[in-house]
This record gives structure tokens, sequence and C-alpha cells, in this order.
């Protein structure tokens, strides 16, 4: 079954899906590169007599770390047309002693599934959760100690609650033939205490700090200037999104540098806008500029962007395109306004 997606309401631009794969989250993991040296290490330290995937598809996942660590496989899948007995893993999880699970489950947005015209199909999953993966990650919690789990890299920076995560892992490198979407290994161990620095955060194999030092980089704003995002005619322009092209980052510039239309320029536009701040003088707008430019890139290596928003796919140097959120944008604009003692 086919279903159209809206991808511009200004163009009135539609992409056709496939219903079907959305609504089950039917993308299958076909590389390796998911296994880092010490999500393996999680798996061997639990001993597990079994690997579990309650989300097997076709299965490549469980072979791959079969490969690495022999054990038992077991899995279950929604779909009657594979090999594994039939479950609805999303409704409950047969629980299994002395297994690790390893999965990819699926991921579906409550706001995608709107947008993508499945949301009828899988309605009931959004109770108590914005994203089909975090329920799912609930029911593997219930049924299974520890868990290993390829999930959006949007899981970093959401309010699903990371409690007994050991670590999270940001996988640059696509293991998907059939989608962009960034994701990362996350591994749970529900028996350990709760662990106030909170997991520590790797940039494959490399680690980068614990989710609590990053989290304390984040700056916040205070909303003691008026700054007008989404306006028109604003003087500041800025591209919150990555280029592919990496000579084109996320950036602040004069109104006149950036190449887009200001009236394609929405209240709810998120990648590309125009800024007024009614205090700034002419005078005082190349230094701004030049000064949030400067406390972006500052941020951004003090938190090796983990706490910018993931965009799908990457440069053209292989890292991760990023988005930058108006909040953060905000609070940038604010502290380069005091420096440059404009209020």
């Amino acid at each position: 079954m086919r279903a159209q997606m809206l991808i511009s309401r200004e163009k009135n631009r539609f992409k056709e899906i496939d219903a079907a794969k959305t609504s089950l989250g039917q993308f299958q993991t076909r590389h390796p590169g998911w296994l880092a040296p010490h999500v393996l290490d999680f798996i061997r330290h639990r001993a597990p007599a079994i690997l579990y995937d309650p989300f097997a598809g076709r299965g490549e996942l469980l072979r791959m770390a079969q490969r690495e660590y022999p054990a038992e496989l077991r899995g279950l899948d929604i779909d009657p047309t594979t090999h594994w007995p039939a479950n609805d893993s999303l409704r409950h999880i047969p629980p299994l002693n002395r297994a690790v699970i390893v999965t990819n489950p699926p991921y579906l947005a409550k706001h995608s599934a709107k947008r993508k015209g499945v949301y009828s199909s899988v309605a009931s999953h959004f109770a108590s959760r914005r994203d089909l993966y975090q329920v799912a990650l609930d029911r593997c919690s219930a049924a299974c100690a520890h868990i290993v789990a390829i999930v959006p890299e949007t899981l970093i920076n959401s309010d699903y609650p990371k409690t007994h995560m050991e670590h999270i892992t940001i996988l640059e490198a696509n293991p998907f033939t059939d989608t962009d979407c960034p994701v990362c290994v996350v591994c749970m161990d529900t028996t350990r205490a709760a662990i106030p620095e909170g997991p520590m955060i790797y940039l494959g194999a490399q680690p980068i700090a614990t989710l609590a030092a990053l989290n304390s980089a984040r700056l916040h704003p205070q909303n003691t200037v008026a700054i007008h995002f989404n306006e028109p005619t604003g003087r500041i322009a800025l591209r919150a999104v990555d280029l592919p092209d990496p000579l084109k980052p996320i950036a602040f510039m004069r109104r006149a540098e950036l190449d887009y239309p200001p009236d394609r320029v929405r209240t709810s536009s998120r990648l590309v806008t125009f800024i007024e701040i009614p205090n700034l003088p002419d005078t005082e707008l190349d230094a701004l500029v030049t000064t949030a430019n400067r406390r972006l890139a500052e941020l951004r290596r003090a938190t090796a962007d983990i706490i910018l928003s993931p965009f799908k796919g990457n440069t053209q140097r292989g890292t991760r395109r990023r988005r930058l959120d108006y909040y953060t944008a905000r609070a940038i604009l604010e502290c380069s306004l005091n420096s440059l003692e404009i209020e």
C-alpha cells in the first residue's frame, strides 16, 4: 500500500511512501559498523546464552552479533512472512532468561506518522510515548534486563529516561541501505543502579563525554532582549542546518549573504530564516554576526556537535549534519549582544 507524504506545503509537493513498511518500521540493518568494541564488550560481560531480537525482520542484526559472540538466536516479528514466530512486540515481548536483546526496533514519531499518512494504523501506541522506538524500548526493558538497540540519535536530546543506559554510540556511517535516519546504539542494563552522570556518549569508537557533562555546556536564553525569528524583513540571516557542502555549515550572516527568498519564510520555518533585533544599530551588525559565529563554533567544539540536533545524511566529509534549534540560537545571540554591550 502506498501513501502520500507532504514534503513542502509552500510548493504543494508530496512524496510517495510505502505505508506498510513505514508503519511497521521495516528498515533492515545491513552493515556491521554498529557493533563497536565497547558495544561488543557490553554483550560479552553479560555472558548471555541467547541473543534475542523481538523485531527480528530478516535476522541480519542477530547474525552479525552471532558472528562476534556465538550464542543461540531467538527472534520474533510482526510480519508473518518472516521465519520467526509472529508477535506484535510493540504490545508485549515474552521475557527470556540469560538473554541479551539485540534489536533495531521500528522508529516513527507521532508527528511523522501524521505527515506520512499512516497515523491511523499506529495511533494507539502514542498514548505514553512520542515515538515507536520509545515504546519498543519500554517493552524490551520489561522483557529483558540487558538491551542493545539501534535507535534514532534524537534519543540523546529527548526526554526519554536514560536512567539505566550505560553508553550511547553515535553512528556516522549509515548501517542501513534504505533510510538515512541518523542513528545511535544504546546499551541498557536495568539491573544497574541509576548512573548520576548519565551514559557515556561515544562517536563511533571514541568516547566523548558523559551526557551530564554535555548537558552542562548547553546555553539557555534569558529572554531579556527582543529577538524576532522568522521575520522576513530581518537584517540577520540564519542557515540553521549544515548543508552537505562542508563549506556551508550552520551560520549567522547578513541578510544579503543568504540566497533564500524571504517570502518563503513562515512562522513554522526551522531550517532557514531571517532574524530582526530592533535595538541593534546597523553599525554593530557585522560585529554581532562575527561574535555569534565564534560562539557557535566554540559550542560545537566543546560538545563535539552532540547537543545540536542530528539531521538526515552526512556532509561530503562523512560527518553528521546538524541543526541549530532557535532556543539555542537565541541564547547565542543574547550572549553575543551582551559581549558587545548592546541591550
